[in-house]
């Protein structure tokens, strides 16, 4: 690992500490001032599209100033921003705050606005058949943040003393914006990257018109994935809740072990992927999830739903950071920041239209339906994966 991206690898751990928190806590935080599952899908689907606004901003925004001026306005402005809902439980500071700092809707361990900048400052790090090692330690730090952020939601009371109803959760937004503080001095202490350097692999040279078609198929398939992922994930831990009764010990027992166990098979997919390619790796292990998906809904007890989920999230979630490298390596470095905008804004697009949907089948009673039709659009994405990018792979195996 190079030393220059460790704090800034312990930066991203901070944050998803924080984002682990209200995974668990801010959704029942909702539930226990009345909001429905139509309310809490709206504000996740409105949510989702402002934090794609945001990336839109820092993904060009890091190609011209430079990672580490917009890593740090983003990352002060959602500290501050955090606070509010400690002081007030006002529905239009609930909705900004939420809307601002993504509360509740990190899936993957997604770092919203930060991430194209991390991609960018990280793929300069290293060689382009390097990058899916670095990506997934990065990768498996945000996921061991969220399983920490997620242990630590199981237990409101120990901040919010002897209360009860909507007050046990709100001093978990003054801890959201510590971590964020805390991360904000890990970047600035970090290492600047190293200036632009021309590729050392020919064959990875490519037209801007050529990249550009990439980029766009590369639009195609993430937008099958990311509309699968938006009608399962977001209301996730109201489907638990619903489904079996369960309150933040048990959800935040499981967002913990999940995260946890899903932050070391990425380092073990990284590994997977320089023996058999990036596509190939991606194609076994989200196949697997694939199948543990559709089996999730029909589970009849809180622990096999439970196995079923995290047995799931362990291949889906564990290949994020060798698919986030073939993404990097479809451009050259002085488009990384582009490349990393598409790759994230093509899956989170058509991921916010999901929770409202959801929210909508899950109001009518149908608690099946998601599930399966997520399955469906993974399934799709999958086979366009593989028939687009096999041929791109920088671990790839000769294609026959």
């Amino acid at each position: 690992m190079i030393a220059s991206a460790r704090s800034l690898i312990a930066a991203r751990c901070l944050r998803s500490i924080a984002q682990g928190i209200l995974l668990v806590d801010f959704t029942l935080y909702l539930r226990a001032l009345g909001w429905t599952a139509v309310q809490l899908g709206a504000l996740f689907t409105a949510g989702i599209f402002f934090q794609i606004l945001l990336i839109l901003l820092t993904g060009p925004l890091v190609d011209r100033l430079g990672p580490r001026p917009v890593l740090l306005s983003i990352g002060f402005l959602q500290g501050v921003v955090s606070l509010g809902p400690w002081v007030s439980q006002s529905n239009s500071v609930l909705w900004g705050a939420a809307l601002f700092c993504g509360f509740g809707i990190g899936a993957g361990a997604a770092s919203g606005p930060f991430s194209p900048v991390e991609l960018a400052w990280l793929g300069r790090l290293v060689r382009p058949v390097e990058r899916g090692k670095l990506y997934s330690f990065s990768n498996s730090a945000g996921f061991a943040g969220i399983g920490i952020g997620a242990f630590l939601g199981m237990f409101p009371e120990r901040l919010a003393g002897p209360v009860h109803g909507p007050s046990l959760y709100q001093p978990v937004f003054p801890v959201f914006s510590a971590f964020l503080f805390a991360s904000c001095i890990l970047v600035a202490i970090s290492p600047a990257p190293p200036p632009f350097q021309e590729e050392e692999n020919s064959t990875l040279r490519r037209t801007r018109e050529e990249e550009n078609l990439l980029l766009g198929k590369l639009v195609l398939a993430n937008a099958l994935n990311g509309l699968g992922i938006g009608l399962f994930f977001p209301l996730l831990a109201w489907w638990f809740s619903t489904r079996f009764g369960r309150g933040p010990q048990s959800l935040g027992a499981l967002f913990a072990m999940n995260y946890i166990l899903i932050a070391v098979s990425s380092y073990m997919i990284a590994r997977l992927s320089l023996l058999l390619g990036v596509v190939r790796s991606v194609l076994l292990t989200r196949g697997v999830g694939l199948v543990m998906l559709l089996i999730l809904p029909f589970s009849p007890t809180f622990g096999v739903a439970f196995f079923i989920y995290v047995l799931r999230s362990i291949f889906n979630q564990g290949s994020v950071g060798s698919r986030q490298s073939l993404s990097l390596n479809l451009v050259g470095q002085k488009r990384h920041g582009l490349a990393g905008t598409v790759h994230i804004v093509s899956t989170q697009l058509p991921m916010a239209i999901g929770p409202y949907m959801t929210g909508a089948l899950f109001h009518s009673g149908h608690m099946t339906w998601p599930f399966i039709l997520a399955a469906s659009l993974q399934g799709a994405y999958l086979f366009l994966y593989w028939t687009f990018f096999l041929r791109h792979d920088p671990n790839g195996l000769p294609a026959h």
